[in-house]
């Protein structure tokens, strides 16, 4: 390309120097917070994937987003092993309707 006299694009700046110890504790996200977010993630795009593949008229293509929806299924399977093997798995207490047995609630 050079050749022909085309230009190159110019590089992008070096990145300044940081120290991730340096951030207050108060700004950045905790562990449990990352992990969370990127279930969410999961979930939304898995829903994307359902609505889309639903709605398409191509077989092929409805067949392509059913793939894209199990890659973010697994994915988020593979999330929820990681969270219960770190403990930022968070289970709701049990319902139990008013009028319920007492012996039923453990």
């Amino acid at each position: 390309m050079r050749k022909e006299g085309v230009s190159l694009p110019s590089l992008p700046e070096d990145k300044p120097q940081s120290d991730p110890a340096a951030i207050p504790l108060g700004t950045k996200m905790t562990d449990d917070e990352v992990i969370n977010t990127l279930t969410i993630n999961f979930i939304a795009a898995a829903d994307m994937c359902a609505a889309s593949a639903s709605q398409s008229l191509r077989t092929d293509v409805g067949l392509m987003f059913l793939k894209f929806q199990m890659d973010k299924l697994s994915l988020g399977y593979l999330a929820r092993d990681l969270m219960q093997k770190r403990g930022w798995l968070k289970i709701p207490p049990f319902y139990y309707p008013p009028g319920a047995p007492e012996q039923n609630k453990s």
